[in-house]
């Protein structure tokens, strides 16, 4: 691979990586307003929506499944590119 290919291919893997943690963000989120309602409390005048704990654990669930599939793909990616890098 020639140097420019392989700056190339770093680019892209970066980008890529930009790509899933700002799709990881909104999951985070998820799972981050799921843990306040189970732990703060049900009845909260802070989100009206987490008095209801099917609501909370939907989003745990989104949340969690968002997450897993970035932390994967994140790895991956952070693979690819240490694969490039030792060549």
């Amino acid at each position: 691979m020639t140097q420019e290919n392989t700056q190339i291919t770093l680019a892209s893997i970066h980008r890529n990586m930009l790509l899933v943690a700002l799709i990881d963000f909104p999951g985070t989120i998820l799972f981050g307003l799921g843990l306040y309602g189970i732990l703060v409390g049900f009845d909260q005048d802070f989100l009206p929506m987490l008095a209801n704990p099917l609501i909370i654990i939907i989003m745990l669930i989104i949340g969690a499944i968002i997450m897993l599939w970035g932390i994967i793909r994140m790895m991956l990616l952070a693979r690819q590119k240490q694969g490039i890098l030792q060549q």
